[in-house]
């Protein structure tokens, strides 16, 4: 049976550096978080299932603390408690600045579960991660693509791979495998990126 949860709610943190993306690499304005597919970059709209209804939540305007940047609103605490608890891999989540908020979510249980968040952010930033069965069964050039591979990097307390791809940079985890974590940065300087990605939070069911 799956479950899915849409969240959009301010997330608050320490404050991580970001540029302005480039205009003739950067996403069209047009890109809509909530249609089916990919936005520019690679980086994911996460769309519900057939059959499923979308929960909406209600943003909220206060920022949290680092430790807490998975439970700016209660919503989002059950959002995030409630995938942690239901899969048997790890969850994550973003710590992030002030002006940075969750775009949408959502998780399913099928084929050993699959999470999908989108954070957005000042001037165009964005970050989305994908978590559990990311290719479900596509091959891994497909499901996770990357133009190159620039060196080792950590997301949360895993070790991973840092990569390019188009303007944007990637971040892979036992890539190719079931399950593997994926982390998706447009906008943000290579080391505004590295540091997201180090700082995101195992999330306790």
């Amino acid at each position: 049976m799956a479950t899915l949860a849409i969240v959009a709610a301010c997330v608050g943190g320490q404050s991580a550096g970001r540029r302005t993306p480039d205009p003739a690499t950067s996403p069209s304005s047009s890109a809509d978080a909530s249609s089916p597919g990919e936005t520019a970059g690679g980086i994911p709209s996460p769309t519900a299932s057939s059959g499923d209804t979308p929960t909406p939540v209600v943003a909220s305007s206060q920022p949290g603390t680092p430790s807490d940047a998975c439970t700016e609103s209660d919503a989002n605490r059950v959002f995030f408690r409630q995938a942690a608890a239901s899969m048997a891999w790890s969850v994550y989540c973003a710590a992030l600045g002030d002006g940075w908020f969750v775009d949408a979510g959502s998780f399913h249980l099928a084929e050993g579960g699959r999470l999908e968040v989108t954070y957005r952010g000042p001037d165009g930033a964005q970050v989305a991660l994908v978590e559990g069965n990311v290719c479900e069964g596509e091959d891994v050039e497909t499901c996770a693509p990357r133009d190159a591979v620039i060196a080792p990097a950590t997301f949360g307390d895993r070790d991973g791979t840092l990569g390019r791809l188009a303007n944007g940079l990637v971040l892979d985890v036992d890539r190719g495998a079931n399950p593997s974590w994926r982390a998706t940065g447009l906008g943000l300087t290579e080391e505004a990126f590295r540091a997201i990605c180090a700082g995101l939070i195992a999330v306790e069911g």
